[in-house]
């Protein structure tokens, strides 16, 4: 009887193997789960079904492709376009900068736009401030995105201002990620519910829709406010981000504020994933921008996901690395690159860039910086500096390129990042913004311990060891 059950179980997770081939995966992770499927036969199987696939089967997959080329989202695409030429005859593009914008645009099939009013929030204080003050004065509008929402005071905070928006005869949407904020119940949300507010999960967790993967999330941070204002960056929502959490300390991130023809296609993006989690498509167009103001900027909306082919942000974030000729600063909230970007940024600093990596020595989740330790030797014997914070928690996730890019969003330096999350960030053409960014991060290496390779290489065997065991499970961590 046993011997007849095993055998039944066996042969059922050997079906997996077919479903296995034809993800075409990178061949060791493709032997990998072969081995795992083949030699544990029911955790093997159970655990590829629960974190091995790295595409989202979306069952409407190819109606979400017609959503987005509905007219009303072709016009908003053709709305920012318009924007960008205006401002290209204003302030001509270098041509290779147009070049490189157009190449990212391709990338991401998202058209270049204009952002103006643009502020760089640092920290939870001044980011939370300024949002709360543009929920205080929506008038029509609130689209709100989040990876985590706390029930703490910050998060009440939030709700309730969202409550009173709804009570002003704003329409209110919230999506969450079911497993970023895994012990916030659904009640919670009851309130904005009750009082007109709409709410869902991401949903990337659901059989009843088809959906069974535990490692696939939905990491962007984005609120929308009128069609006018937008927010992007990789902050959520908790006392912890305000420095309240005495365990992690002060908490350093940042966010962008924006204004521009950026907007509608910021809003397009929300509209999609709302559209995934609830299958609605109910979401009106914002206001067109028609000006452009003199301090407008080049701006390109970088997105990522595994609903999309040939993973549009590890190509994009390659596409920057390659793109740097003086500098390139990054700071990542937590850094495990995969081999095409560790190959990359030695490729970089051998180009004669300088070469710059900060990262968190204290992290909310320190397996990820042990696993992100075994990458440096390697870039430390090439010439990169690494710099060490462990004044707090350095959670910020940008990226500067030479004198005149930068990069600002949800996406970290990882191969979660790049394969598996659902991510958005913010490239920027504009001196003023490096610079500002540059002054952060300057500022903040300052404060941190630059690695020393001499001293790195005599850590203890069983520190070694432990980074090193932990470096394979990093993409799933």
């Amino acid at each position: 009887m046993w011997f007849w059950l095993l055998d039944v179980v066996w042969f059922a997770g050997l079906a997996c193997i077919p479903h296995l081939l034809l993800l075409n995966k990178r061949p060791t992770a493709t032997l990998a789960w072969l081995w795992a499927i083949v030699l544990f036969p029911f955790f093997g199987p159970l655990l590829y079904l629960m974190i091995g696939s790295e595409q989202v089967k979306r069952r409407r997959m190819d109606r979400r492709i017609a959503f987005r080329d509905t007219s009303s989202r072709s016009s908003a695409r053709s709305d920012a376009d318009k924007t960008w030429k205006t401002l290209s005859r204003k302030k001509p593009l270098a041509p290779t900068a147009h070049i490189f914008l157009e190449s990212l645009s391709n990338i991401t099939q998202l058209p270049g736009a204009t952002a103006s009013g643009l502020h760089i929030l640092r920290k939870g204080r001044p980011y939370y401030d300024s949002l709360q003050e543009s929920i205080r004065q929506a008038e029509h509008t609130i689209e709100f995105q989040s990876y985590i929402w706390r029930d703490d005071e910050v998060g009440l905070e939030f709700l309730e201002l969202l409550i009173a928006a709804v009570g002003r005869g704003v329409t209110v949407r919230v999506l969450i990620d079911e497993l970023g904020s895994f012990w916030l119940k659904e009640s919670y949300f009851r309130p904005l519910l009750q009082a007109g507010g709409q709410f869902s999960w991401c949903h990337t967790l659901s059989p009843l829709r088809n959906r069974y993967s535990f490692n696939l999330r939905n990491h962007r941070k984005l609120q929308i406010i009128d069609g006018k204002i937008a927010y992007v960056g990789g902050m959520n929502l908790g006392r912890e981000y305000v420095g309240l959490n005495p365990s992690y300390g002060d908490w350093a991130d940042v966010q962008v504020r924006m204004e521009g023809s950026v907007v509608e296609v910021l809003h397009q993006l929300f509209a999609e994933d709302w559209f995934f989690a609830t299958g609605r498509d109910d979401l009106a167009q914002p206001p067109k921008v028609t000006k452009v103001p003199d301090d407008a900027k080049f701006v390109q909306v970088l997105r990522g996901g595994p609903d999309e082919e040939d993973q549009p942000m590890l190509r994009t974030c390659l596409a920057l690395v390659t793109e740097a000729r003086s500098r390139l600063w990054i700071a990542a909230g937590y850094f495990v690159p995969g081999e095409t970007m560790l190959t990359a940024l030695q490729v970089a600093v051998s180009r004669g860039v300088d070469v710059r990596l900060l990262v968190s020595l204290k992290s909310e989740h320190p397996a990820l910086v042990k696993a992100g330790r075994s990458y440096y030797d390697a870039l430390l014997r090439r010439g990169i500096k690494i710099y060490e914070y462990d004044r707090g928690i350095e959670h910020s996730k940008y990226m500067i390129i030479d004198e005149d890019w930068t990069s600002i969003g949800s996406s970290n330096f990882d191969e979660r990042s790049m394969r598996l999350n659902f991510e958005l960030s913010l490239l920027t053409y504009d001196q003023g913004t490096n610079r500002e960014l540059a002054a952060i991060f300057q500022k903040t290496i300052d404060e941190a311990q630059e690695i020393d390779r001499k001293v790195f290489s005599q850590r203890p065997y069983m520190e070694k060891l432990m980074e090193s065991a932990l470096r394979p499970l990093s993409p799933v961590l």
